[in-house]
């Protein structure tokens, strides 16, 4: 459905207002930049008589024109755009207008145009829903996006300017100083601290081999988020089921190991519902089910509408199917561009977590730590991300650092790509201690991976040290 503003009744319409703002940009020229930037389209006025006449000052004020009774007359007859407006007609509307309060009457003009619109379009919508042959995800997903674009144009009517901007930026150092703001914190200090947290609207992209954690790094984020920030997050996993996800939250919360809880080994039920209360109620929203592009982005803008989530999680990108693009490139592609821009719309956090490419593994020794080119499928990933995360284990392919005091529980975090923050060195990464059986992350005390001393062993009862 590609509907416009229509006005197919005479309910929520006001003429008298209409010639109100048409007369007092008529009689105060000046006035036309306001209205250009409140009224973005014709039909949002009802009169078509009133639409004709704001289209001739449209084109007047973006020629440079003078806009006046006798050139607004001349531009009407040589476009043909209305044979019945004479320069009565004109005369009239200049006993209409008034100096005060153009952006009020613009404003009221627009949401009468609004309501309008609405019905209109609920009886489409309604004859569309009771057709056999309607798609009803794609029903869904384009009423959203036009939901959002009658939002966007709501947003647009009060456009910002440079000061209204600089005063943002100003707010938000002030706040983020007093503890009164942070973005998006992953609990990782280094990374947190070199970000300030993730700013609403970033896309991030976390990339690793098979195995190396990215599911578990992802959760330690996640519990963060939904147990100490207390703030709604979604995760989309493609690759296990919403009870499989949930089990490593529980993993990662208890003493006890993703294979005893896949075993049920040697788990006491009791200590386990003891060690877990605080899960029960944590803003965590799961979906598990194979999912395509346009149903994907239509749950997560029900998320943020509904459930107010300020971080969404899809595990992973390369899983989402979209039959549009058979070829994988073009789909992840696709899908990135979608995301970040869904991101920015909609002021959320959305990482997205995706696989490399095998070329990787055959460098040798510490070469093959990651680097950009390594994102599976298409560099898309790369030109979209505000952030480009990787995970690197070295034990995993027999690589110990000069000192020996790599072992398994040793994980790399690459931060390759920092949009408005330094990056990391590819030879100098952050160094985490990482217990795979449980999903828990804590830290080392050097950064640098030639002098390598844990802080302590992750063991039980033990938070991650961050």
């Amino acid at each position: 459905m590609n509907h416009e503003l229509m006005a197919n009744h005479l309910v929520n319409v006001d003429e008298p207002l209409e010639a109100m703002v048409l007369g007092s940009v008529i009689n105060f020229p000046k006035l036309a930049s306001t209205m250009v930037q409140y009224i973005k389209k014709p039909v949002v006025f009802y009169n078509r008589q009133h639409q004709a006449v704001y289209q001739a000052i449209v084109s007047l004020y973006q020629e440079g024109e003078p806009i006046d009774l006798v050139i607004i007359n001349r531009w009407l007859r040589a476009n043909k755009a209305e044979e019945t407006i004479d320069a009565v007609f004109l005369t009239e509307l200049t006993g209409q207008g008034n100096l005060n309060s153009i952006y009020r009457h613009c404003n009221l003009l627009f949401q009468l145009a609004i309501k309008r619109y609405l019905a209109s379009y609920g009886a489409d919508l309604r004859r569309l829903s009771l057709e056999a042959d309607t798609d009803p995800l794609k029903l869904l997903s384009t009423l959203a996006g036009n939901i959002d674009s009658i939002l966007g144009n709501l947003a647009s009517m009060q456009e910002k300017t440079a000061n209204d901007y600089m005063n943002e930026v100003f707010t938000d150092i002030i706040e983020k100083q007093d503890g009164r703001k942070k973005g998006i914190l992953f609990d990782v200090k280094e990374l947190d601290e070199r970000t300030g947290g993730f700013a609403p609207g970033n896309y991030i992209v976390l990339a690793a081999g098979t195995g190396m954690g990215k599911t578990g790094f992802m959760i330690h984020a996640i519990r963060h988020q939904c147990l100490i920030e207390k703030n709604p997050i979604g995760v989309v996993t493609l690759e296990m089921s919403g009870a499989e996800y949930m089990a490593r939250l529980i993993a990662a919360e208890t003493d006890y190991s993703n294979s005893e809880l896949n075993r049920a080994m040697s788990v006491d039920v009791s200590t386990l519902y003891q060690r877990t209360g605080r899960l029960v109620d944590m803003p965590l929203h799961i979906h598990d089910k194979p999912v395509e592009s346009i149903e994907l982005q239509y749950i997560i803008r029900e998320w943020v509408r509904r459930k107010k989530v300020k971080m969404v999680v899809i595990d992973y990108i390369q899983l989402v199917e979209d039959p549009r693009y058979p070829n994988a490139r073009d789909r992840v592609s696709a899908m990135s561009r979608a995301l970040k821009n869904l991101a920015r719309e909609l002021g959320i956090v959305i990482v997205a977590v995706s696989q490399m490419s095998r070329d990787w593994e055959k460098r040798k020794e510490f070469d093959k730590r990651p680097q950009l080119s390594d994102l599976k499928e298409t560099s898309q990933l790369e030109q979209d991300g505000n952030a480009v995360l990787f995970l690197f284990r070295p034990f995993k392919y027999g690589l110990q650092y000069e000192d020996g005091s790599a072992d398994e529980h040793t994980m790399e975090l690459h931060a390759l790509k920092l949009r408005g923050a330094r990056a990391t060195d590819r030879d100098d990464p952050w160094l985490l201690d990482y217990d795979g059986a449980c999903n828990r992350l804590a830290r080392f005390a050097s950064l640098r991976y030639g002098t390598l001393t844990p802080i302590a062993d992750i063991n039980e009862n033990r938070e991650p040290n961050f």
